[in-house]
């Protein structure tokens, strides 16, 4: 009985495994990893055998877990008569085992903050048998259990989230190349596209196809994505070609997308030409922020040409002070003014007065 499902397309056609070292107390060290027609990891799992005690008698769990290729947890299957059981080993309806299968899917569970021992009523004097005292579990988080079946809740939670999840979110980032950051992506689950953002490596190629889908991303709906595309985005692709693009996004952007696209500007070593004459023509239509913002950008690239000085310069009439305050703080740096400018500059002092 498998409960739950896998996310990356493709079909399972072979399945290998590996012999990791978990540090952990399961004695079953193999690792097996799930793969489509093309190799490509589909998902992993690990069989667990783990002893749960009841009414002063111990039964075996026997399950296998499965995770996704970025360490998300996808379900549970149990051998063929096998079942999982609760106090007076009563065994799991369907709803239950949906319900574990529910909260081993929440990362965020209570159980994160509580040891066993918590979990267990001080007055009774055979903790081993946990499971079987209902009493035990503290209210906060009866909202995180199977009732009746805590130590097989809490076990297989920490198991979940334990070291089996650091090896396989190690394995996938050791092969992680533009192919595999794609398939992720075009999972369902924001938490996968998130993780994948996350770990693309600065030494990663990035291939046209990945680079357009970042840029898609930075274009759409999504801010955090937004970001963490443009976060993976290092100096050496920023070229003209990349940053033009980036400024079509602009464009149409929002304010705080804008000032995430100027902020990764500034980390490249050479500002496209283009790129200086759009954002040099769009000043006047800005608030003070992004203002700020794309000064800040145009004075690290050293931008002195005289059309850019003179748009800068229309700043200074600005009636919002500080806009007008960032365009004097620009220009009055600056050599070789041309006359109009410095009567500009001139007109702006003796105002301030």
């Amino acid at each position: 009985m498998r409960i739950g499902n896998s996310t990356i397309s493709g079909e399972i056609d072979k399945t290998i495994f590996q012999i990791i070292d978990f540090k952990d107390t399961i004695p079953n060290d193999t690792l097996f990893i799930h793969l489509n027609k093309n190799n490509t990891p589909v998902e992993y799992s690990r069989k667990i055998v783990v002893g749960v005690c009841m009414d002063s008698e111990c039964r075996l769990v026997n399950i296998e877990l499965f995770w996704n290729i970025t360490g998300r947890y996808l379900g549970f299957e149990l051998p063929e008569n096998e079942f999982l059981s609760k106090t007076k080993h009563d065994p799991f309806n369907e709803a239950e085992y949906n319900r574990l299968h529910s909260l081993l899917a929440d990362p965020l569970s209570a159980l994160a903050n509580y040891s066993l021992n918590e979990l267990v009523s001080e007055t009774d004097s055979s903790k081993t048998y946990i499971d079987a005292v209902s009493s035990a579990t503290i209210s906060a988080v009866l909202d995180y259990i199977v009732e009746g079946a805590v130590y097989t809740t809490y076990t297989l939670w920490h198991i979940v989230y334990g070291t089996t999840k650091c090896e396989i979110e190690k394995l996938t980032i050791e092969n992680l190349n533009s192919e595999l950051v794609l398939k992720i992506l075009e999972s369902d689950n924001f938490e996968d596209r998130i993780w994948v953002l996350n770990h693309i490596s600065n030494k990663m190629e990035i291939t046209p196809e990945l680079q357009n889908n970042l840029l898609t991303i930075i274009s759409g709906n999504d801010i955090y994505l937004a970001e963490r595309s443009l976060n993976t985005l290092n100096p050496e692709t920023l070229t003209d070609s990349i940053q033009i693009e980036l400024m079509a996004i602009f464009n149409n952007a929002d304010f705080l997308r804008k000032r995430l696209i100027i902020s990764k500007l500034k980390e490249t070593p050479i500002l496209a030409g283009n790129v200086v004459t759009y954002l040099s023509s769009e000043l006047e239509t800005m608030n003070g922020s992004l203002v700020k913002s794309t000064l800040e950008l145009l004075k690290q690239h050293s931008i002195n040409s005289e059309v850019v000085v003179i748009q800068i310069a229309e700043l200074l009439k600005s009636e919002n002070r500080y806009i007008a305050k960032q365009a004097f703080n620009y220009l009055k740096d600056l050599d070789n003014l041309n006359r109009k400018t410095l009567k500009k500059i001139d007109k702006y002092k003796r105002k301030r007065v």
